[in-house]
């Protein structure tokens, strides 16, 4: 998958905030593991109250890829008005998703973060999406990848301790 970061100043995207559901019927104080109030998420709101529910990908700044996986690829960004405020940002290629028959598994990964709410989950913040683009914003979770950390354990399994 090509790198979007030297693209990401010249796109826009349609902006969803998450309320648990599609519907939006569930309110996000019904995820008990979220807090209340979340910097990233303020500002988040800020922005959607500010432009009329359009959060362009130019309000992000990506400091760097940490990643990539099947279906796209996850950026550090942080929040242009929020300094300090840093997020994961997934970006995938609706095209390529659509030439690899995986636009199924993105939206089954949007809809699991959307709708689940576990302290071992991040927080989905926000879906951008754009004809070309898709951008899930969750909280970011310092430490790597929780797999390869598996991988690194004796018998590569964590303790019963480690996961209390």
């Amino acid at each position: 998958m090509q790198s979007c970061v030297e693209d990401v100043d010249v796109l826009s995207f349609a902006f969803t905030t998450t309320t648990g559901s599609e519907s939006g019927t569930r309110a996000a104080s019904a995820k008990p593991h979220a807090p209340s109030t979340n910097p990233c998420r303020d500002a988040i709101r800020g922005l959607q109250s500010s432009t009329a529910n359009a959060l362009q990908l130019g309000d992000l700044r990506f400091l760097r890829r940490l990643g990539s996986g099947d279906i796209g690829s996850v950026y550090l960004a942080e929040i242009k008005c929020a300094e300090g405020c840093v997020l994961a940002a997934k970006v995938m290629d609706k095209q390529e998703l659509s030439s690899r028959n995986k636009e199924s598994r993105a939206r089954v990964e949007r809809e699991i973060l959307d709708l689940l709410d576990h302290p071992f989950l991040p927080t989905l913040y926000a879906t951008l999406d754009s004809p070309r683009w898709s951008c899930l914003l969750t909280e970011f979770c310092p430490g790597g990848d929780l797999h390869l950390l598996r991988q690194r354990q004796p018998e590569k399994r964590f303790d019963e301790a480690a996961v209390r």
